[in-house]
């Protein structure tokens, strides 16, 4: 079980990540991108539903889709960043990325931003925002994640272990990506945004 698991006793996939599992493979397989945490796209789907659902009864429930993950600082700075901030995409999408050496940077202009990816409609109710991403929270956890590669690489007997652990931690940054998209039939638009950076040959997983 890795360090950023949330519950070491179910090890397998949740239902709901298993829903978007081709899309993470793709970016580790072809990138080496290791996501952490993640969720798809849901659009108005009763709160009741099997998997989405959350709340009291006769509601509905909505996603925004995101993905958090470690990947090189290299690919981050020459082809994900870029990629985000071109004009084509821009629009589409937000951004947090954090180093262990402090640096943080976002695609929102105030510290202050807020982005819910979870919210539901429930009757009788103003409109409940179950998880939300912003700075301050994505710093705090920034911190805590890289601290975990230390904590990882303390378990390691072999010196070469720890060792590869603690260069892994310095060369790696932790981005999550928000897609803006949720409604029906657009729900796959973060992971066409970020799957054109395989498509278009930057794939180094036959290396």
């Amino acid at each position: 079980m890795l360090p950023w698991s949330d519950d070491s006793s179910t090890p397998a996939l949740s239902p709901e990540t298993a829903l978007i599992r081709n899309h993470l493979l793709a970016l580790t397989t072809s990138m080496n991108w290791w996501s952490i945490a993640s969720q798809p796209a849901v659009d108005g789907v009763p709160s009741t539903h099997p998997i989405h659902g959350w709340g009291p009864a006769n509601g509905f429930v909505f996603q925004k889709p995101f993905v958090e993950m470690f990947l090189p600082l290299s690919d981050w700075n020459d082809l994900l960043r870029p990629h985000l901030r071109s004009h084509s995409v821009q629009d589409e999408t937000s951004y947090y990325a954090g180093h262990p050496d402090g640096s943080f940077e976002s695609s929102s202009e105030s510290s202050e931003a807020v982005h819910a990816v979870t919210w539901g409609s429930f009757l009788g109710k103003e409109i409940a925002t179950a998880t939300m991403v912003e700075e301050v929270s994505f710093r705090a956890w920034c911190e805590e994640a890289f601290g975990r590669w230390e904590e990882w690489a303390k378990c390691c007997r072999r010196a070469e272990a720890r060792e590869f652990l603690r260069k892994c931690r310095e060369e790696v940054v932790l981005v999550n990506v928000i897609g803006h998209s949720y409604r029906e039939g657009e729900g796959a638009r973060l992971w066409e945004i970020l799957e054109e950076l395989v498509r278009g040959g930057n794939g180094r997983g036959e290396e």
